[in-house]
């Protein structure tokens, strides 16, 4: 989300709350709370523009969960962020995940995707090439133990050709990305 120069964090995350109707005090209370687990606290006073990268970051972040919505699109949450930032991310959406909200995560940090996610889907030059949970995924690579999904990633985009997003390896034959970007699956077009 964009983010004012001109504002201080605490400023940012109240226009944000206002635009959203958040109540006054119940406002300050989730603001507080997040800029505390984020540990920005000591600096939700000052300019967003005298902000690093990845505390811009975290108010971006926080204004996106402010509102407490159902569905979240995450894009690269931890860029830009030192590891213990990164982890706070991570535990917050695990949270999210673990309190009923969806989230769709889009991030080439396959550790992370292995750590939160249900199911994955890989996209390769704009076409979905597999999908499915993770344990699946690399259970389909019919490889030893230990497989991961950066073996995934890698073994479904090798070599791919115009022709070959219309089967992708490792699907074993019950799904096929079409170009168009619907999931064929045994016989059955799906939008997915």
């Amino acid at each position: 989300p964009p983010v004012f120069d001109e504002l201080t964090g605490r400023e940012q995350l109240e226009y944000y709350g206002r635009l959203r109707d958040i109540p006054a005090t119940e406002m300050e209370t989730r603001i507080a709370d997040w800029l505390d687990r984020f540990g920005l606290t000591d600096d939700a006073d000052k300019r967003i523009d005298d902000y690093s990268k990845g505390m811009r970051q975290k108010i971006g972040l926080i204004q996106a969960l402010l509102h407490e919505p159902d569905v979240v699109f995450l894009d690269e949450p931890t860029s830009g962020l030192d590891p213990r930032a990164a982890r706070t991310v991570i535990d917050v959406i695990a949270d999210l995940t673990d309190d009923g909200h969806t989230v769709f995560l889009s991030t080439h940090i396959l550790s992370v995707v292995e750590e939160l996610a249900d199911v994955v889907g890989v996209l390769y030059e704009g076409d979905l090439v597999t999908e499915g949970a993770p344990a699946e995924l690399t259970a389909r690579m019919e490889a030893e133990e230990g497989t991961t999904l950066e073996d995934v990633f890698l073994s479904v985009t090798a070599e791919r050709g115009p022709a070959a997003s219309e089967s992708a390896p490792g699907n074993a034959g019950d799904a096929t990305a079409r170009q168009d970007g619907r999931v064929e699956d045994d016989g059955r077009i799906e939008d997915r």
